[in-house]
């Protein structure tokens, strides 16, 4: 009977230990995409906006990842001779400290990590 309590303690104890990992690796992973969140869906619905996320969709990039799980990058679009360094909540480019929204290269890498639709 002892045997059978400490292999079931053993058992729920390993368990346990699984479970607290996996969340932990769940909870980094959103924390690695929180930046793309911080914005309201409106804002993605927006006209100027489903513009961006067409460009993002259509045009060719170069990107080359610095951290791809954090998002970060340095991308450059077809149309665009410049290069930004660039993540999930933030780009270097002129529009986007302009409007201090998503442009064409966040929502590009969102499309890269399959957070958003390549097509609406």
């Amino acid at each position: 009977m002892k045997i059978l309590i400490v292999a079931l303690a053993l058992f729920f104890g390993v368990w346990a230990w699984k479970i607290r990992i996996y969340l932990k690796w769940e909870r980094k992973k959103k924390e690695n995409v929180r930046p793309f969140y911080r914005w309201d869906e409106s804002v993605h619905r927006e006209p100027e906006q489903i513009e961006r996320r067409r460009q993002a969709s259509e045009e060719s990039f170069s990107i080359q990842y610095q951290d791809e799980e954090k998002g970060l990058a340095r991308i450059r679009g077809a149309s665009d001779p410049a290069v930004y360094w660039c993540n999930l909540g933030m780009c270097q480019c002129e529009e986007f400290k302009r409007t201090h929204k998503p442009c064409k290269h966040i929502y590009k890498i969102a499309i890269e990590k399959r957070l958003i639709e390549r097509t609406l």
